[in-house]
């Protein structure tokens, strides 16, 4: 019974949150104090969510705080604490909305959880984000047809399979 009052409540938040960001009239940017170069970036390594791999795209100029706070998810995830990177990861969506990379991260924790339904919206959205990053809009295409593999639409599936590949 808990269990499902808490699974309700984060529907509600997540649904919350699609109609916050679509709705939101803001355009500006935060600074961060130190911007790091494209170099620095593919330096480090992060954590993957799952079996996946899960690079942070060099082709997003994201704040810098949204960058600590996905590769904090990863490292929840990958802990084994996927509530705690369900927070971690709304916390950057308010940050940066146009971020995909934590749109992303969170369809991959509601696939998991068996919520093919949030799963498919929220890499959809990431999709909407991605600019020029195929890897992640690779992934995204691979939660689509997985999640519509779940839900019995092998048609559609395979459809989003062929797109993941392109």
């Amino acid at each position: 019974m808990k269990k499902s009052k808490i699974h309700s409540t984060l529907l509600l938040m997540v649904t919350a949150g699609f109609f916050m960001t679509s709705c939101s009239t803001y355009h500006g940017a935060v600074h961060p104090k130190k911007v790091e170069s494209s170099k620095e970036l593919r330096a480090k390594e992060l954590p993957g969510l799952g079996s996946r791999s899960l690079p942070q795209p060099l082709s997003y100029r994201s704040h810098g705080t949204v960058l600590k706070l996905t590769a904090k998810a990863r490292r929840q995830i990958k802990a084994g604490e996927p509530e705690h990177a369900f927070s971690t990861l709304e916390r950057a969506i308010k940050i940066d909305p146009s971020d995909p990379v934590p749109w992303n991260m969170l369809a991959g924790i509601q696939l998991k959880r068996g919520n093919v339904d949030q799963a498919e919206q929220l890499a959809k959205k990431s999709n909407l984000l991605v600019k020029n990053d195929k890897t992640l809009r690779t992934q995204n295409w691979l939660i689509i047809a997985e999640a519509l593999e779940k839900k019995g639409h092998t048609q559609e599936a395979a459809a989003a399979k062929r797109r993941a590949r392109k």
